[in-house]
């Protein structure tokens, strides 16, 4: 009944925020279950489609100083291929399924690529609370949502490397969209040093 609680007290949050979503669907991997939601860029204002976890949650965090405290992610994409449900809903459940905490730095791979017609593999996971603030849900549990990022395997292994801040420094002086779904691999396979 908890999980019920909590699950709906997001969907409440995300309702009040942007309405009802464009499209839902629902996953269930080894007895674990999880919802994708979303939203086109039109009912957000954010440019970007955008799809939300609900029920990634529902593991507590146990490592960052606050013990009911859980995540949700993120994903913005332009525009927003909706076959990315799958391998996102995968992402929101690796935390349950491998008994590890997913914090703002680490980068989850994918058994293939995200989506249809992309070579990205990953997802770098970051803090965000600039589109989806942190919430204190009415069991006093608190929710934070991550941003996730699709990355190519170039772009993962500079991260491995090098580190997420450096990735992004990367990115931003190239001036890299990394929310359009259809660019591409903006790291070369040969690392630079």
């Amino acid at each position: 009944m908890a999980d019920f609680l909590q699950r709906g007290s997001i969907q409440d949050y995300l309702l009040a925020r942007w309405g009802d979503p464009t499209k839902t669907a629902e996953f269930e991997v080894q007895g674990l279950s999880i919802e994708i939601w979303k939203w086109a860029a039109e009912a957000t204002g954010e440019g970007v489609d955008i799809y939300v976890t609900v029920g990634a949650s529902d593991a507590v965090l146990e490592d960052v100083g606050e013990p009911r405290h859980g995540a949700e992610f993120m994903l913005g994409l332009n525009p927003g291929p909706d076959a990315v449900a799958s391998s996102f809903a995968a992402l929101g459940l690796y935390g349950r399924r491998n008994a590890v905490t997913v914090n703002s730095g680490d980068s989850v791979p994918s058994d293939g690529p995200l989506w249809p017609g992309t070579d990205m593999m990953a997802f770098l996971v970051l803090d965000q609370e600039e589109v989806l603030p942190p919430v204190q849900l009415p069991d006093g549990s608190h929710v934070h949502f991550l941003q996730a990022i699709p990355l190519y395997e170039s772009e993962l292994a500079f991260k491995r490397k090098q580190g997420a801040e450096a990735l992004m420094n990367w990115w931003e002086h190239r001036h890299v969209s990394f929310w359009e779904s259809g660019r591409g691999p903006e790291i070369p396979s040969k690392q630079p040093r």
